[in-house]
């Protein structure tokens, strides 16, 4: 199933490590495209972590003492509880480890939001809109497209530092079908849409970044403390993204069914909302609303 998802706050997965350049810390990025993505292996850890906290008394109890278990005895995982059933495990030296039976794949950015002298718009590209479902036509040139609404007073428009010439487009629209659990969200998006050239489309995302400063404070000064400083950027709040998770039914059984593993998914997806993932998640990063998940 494709899932989409807003982000509430800016979404920090950092790439573990420094650069020299525009920031200290950077985000996770695709290697082919230079766009930032949402690693599977995030979705997917921090989803088991949440679906514990949904689980009735039982089976929490379980999940709980499987996740308590020492590291230091090599038995990470006690592969009987639902959510080692679920995610899968690894339970060192009894060698009896098991792959999940529903797969995450990689997030990557669908919408993504730029302040420009007409108000927010959500930029996007011809592929993306037409690989999630939805349409749209792509521009010739170096031109933006843009829906009739958006463009009856404008015919350009600024996306940072650039400023280019404004086009109708002929087809311009996210998916339809989509069970939504707040409507509101997804029309203001499809209604700002505006489809740049897929060659310029990683430019316009990665010179709009959120970038943030922080420094350590010095616990007997409460000052700055010297040398302290550094930045990291984020993925900014108001981020249309999307993500695929497959089931695998053949590895579902009497034992568990597809039934049973989509509402422990989802459950976990659903605290992504209150409870964020990410890094900075103290410090006001990491909400994300997953828009279609089932009521």
């Amino acid at each position: 199933m494709k899932y989409f998802a807003y982000t509430i706050d800016p979404l920090h997965i950092g790439s573990g490590g420094y650069r020299l350049g525009r920031v200290d810390n950077t985000i996770v990025r695709d290697p082919g495209t230079n766009l930032p993505k949402l690693p599977g292996s995030s979705i997917s850890g921090v989803c088991r972590n949440y679906a514990i906290y949904q689980l009735e008394e039982k089976e929490q109890k379980e999940a709980i003492d499987c996740a308590n278990r020492d590291p230091k005895d090599d038995k990470n995982n006690c592969g009987k509880c639902i959510i080692c059933k679920t995610f899968g495990y690894a339970s060192g030296q009894e060698k009896k480890n098991q792959v999940g039976r529903v797969k995450f794949f990689d997030g990557q950015i669908v919408a993504f939001p730029v302040a420009t002298m007409i108000g927010p718009v959500w930029v996007t590209t011809a592929s993306i809109l037409n690989e999630i479902g939805g349409q749209g036509t792509p521009p010739t040139g170096d031109k933006l497209l843009a829906g009739k609404d958006l463009i009856q007073e404008h015919d350009k428009i600024n996306l940072g530092w650039l400023y280019m010439k404004l086009e109708e487009a002929k087809e311009i629209q996210l998916p339809e079908e989509v069970n939504l659990a707040d409507n509101d969200i997804w029309k203001k998006i499809n209604e700002r849409l505006v489809i740049a050239p897929e060659w310029l489309f990683p430019e316009i995302v990665n010179s709009n970044l959120e970038v943030r400063t922080s420094v350590a404070i010095d616990f007997k000064t409460g000052a700055a403390d010297s040398g302290a400083l550094f930045t990291y950027e984020a993925i900014p709040r108001a981020t249309l993204i999307s993500f695929d998770v497959v089931i695998d039914e053949y590895r579902c059984n009497e034992e568990i069914k597809i039934e049973k593993v989509l509402k422990i998914v989802q459950s976990g997806l659903q605290l992504f909302e209150s409870l964020g993932l990410g890094g900075m998640n103290t410090r006001g990063f990491g909400r994300m609303k997953v828009l279609n998940l089932d009521n």
